[in-house]
């Protein structure tokens, strides 16, 4: 019997709502860190990327469900960066960008403790965990030549809709993403969380630094278009590779969230939140 992905969903978020009221708790907080980028632009590895961090700061609200399962509303602002002089690839060097975006990020993300856990129990206080869900994001890349940065996708780097490239369409500056990542909390005073975190948001989009495909010919661009487009070292001609269309670029945020765990006032065990 096959069984479609909705009965799926349906049954464990049954199983997940379906626990003890008890173990329910209702947490605010505040996320701290840094950002990191993957992508075209920058590094080749991704683990490099922490060395380009910018600051990120969010907001969250999260539903504990029992011990293990918990959901998370959260908001994020950022900023991304690459650069190309960075890199240890020749090819990297060569083509010369500089680029950097800002992130808002809506997200919905599904958490499970390998360890039960519970704000304000000193019996399960701590515990590893993984998370992931859905992630709504907006972005504005941005090129820097001559000392000053340009918003780029307006300027159609690569000959999006255009006469002699009319497959290539204008990126929208907005996309979903899929939110994976790990790390461990501890209560370290009755109502108060620390939760180490990090985590990669899957995208599909290869334009967040505005660079998927090849060069395209300096007619079909104005002059600043044209200056940003290719800032080579060795002025590449049309066609020649600019980026890598196989592999969609990747953000993400490495930090703390501080969560305060919100009592229950109609139960007088500390114990018992919603």
């Amino acid at each position: 019997m096959k069984i479609k992905n909705p009965t799926i969903i349906a049954l464990t978020l049954s199983l997940i709502i379906s626990a003890p009221l008890i173990s329910q708790t209702n947490e605010i907080g505040l996320f701290a860190g840094g950002s990191l980028f993957h992508g075209d632009v920058g590094y080749q590895n991704a683990e490099y990327s922490i060395l380009n961090t910018k600051p990120v700061i969010g907001l969250n609200f999260k539903r504990n469900f029992n011990y293990h399962f918990g959901l998370l509303l959260s908001f994020n602002k950022s900023t991304i960066q690459a650069n190309d002089n960075v890199s240890t690839d020749e090819f990297n060097i060569n083509r010369n960008i500089d680029f950097k975006s800002k992130i808002n990020e809506f997200s919905l993300i599904l958490e499970f403790n390998f360890h039960p856990y519970l704000s304000r129990d000193t019996d399960h206080n701590t515990t590893s965990f993984i998370f992931t869900g859905i992630s709504k994001f907006y972005f504005n890349p941005q090129n820097k030549y001559d000392g000053r940065w340009y918003n780029v996708q307006p300027l159609t780097t690569e000959g999006q809709n255009s006469d002699l490239y009319p497959s290539r369409e204008i990126y929208s500056l907005n996309g979903w993403a899929i939110p994976i990542g790990m790390g461990y909390k501890v209560n370290i005073y009755n109502s108060i969380t620390l939760a180490f975190n990090i985590g990669w948001r899957i995208t599909w989009i290869d334009y967040i630094d505005d660079v998927s495909t090849t060069y395209v010919e300096e007619s079909i661009l104005n002059q600043t278009a044209s200056e940003l487009a290719n800032q080579s070292n060795n002025n590449l001609p049309s066609k020649f590779q600019r980026g890598n269309p196989y592999n969609n670029d990747k953000y993400g945020f490495i930090g703390i969230n501080i969560l305060y765990s919100i009592k229950d006032r109609n139960n007088g065990c500390d114990n018992i939140v919603y």
